[in-house]
């Protein structure tokens, strides 16, 4: 594999990495409440405002009770999105490794060419 394909996989793993560990990925409650003009962000947003943020969107979207489900799944999205995101995730590096494999095989047939017309074996 080319080096920049393992370069691009570490700086996206690494990216990854950061935002799980940071929790940049959950703070989307707490620029809600910044943007909505709620004052300022407190600290400790327990269970009891996310509900109430849950609720008001349910109350909104007019969801009823029996489409809401009782428990999770994997960090707190639905399976079925789970395996969706899974899926895309694969297709996508799937495509990645495909594109540099393509482009891999071009610089060994271009190179091919270039020995052929410098030799004079072309024809």
């Amino acid at each position: 594999m080319p080096e920049m394909f393992w370069k691009t996989i570490y700086l996206v793993s690494l990216w990854l990495g950061i935002m799980l560990v940071t929790g940049a990925m959950g703070g989307a409650l707490e620029k809600a409440d910044a943007l909505k003009g709620a004052g300022p962000v407190i600290a400790n947003t327990g269970s009891d405002i996310q509900e109430e943020d849950i609720q008001w969107f349910r109350d909104q979207m007019r969801i009823s009770e029996k489409y809401i489900e009782d428990h999770e799944g994997v960090w707190g999205m639905s399976w079925a999105h789970f395996l969706t995101m899974v899926f895309l995730v694969v297709f996508a590096i799937g495509a990645l490794i495909l594109s540099f494999q393509r482009q891999k095989r071009t610089r060994e047939i271009l190179e091919m060419i270039r020995k052929e017309i410098k030799n004079g074996d072309a024809g």
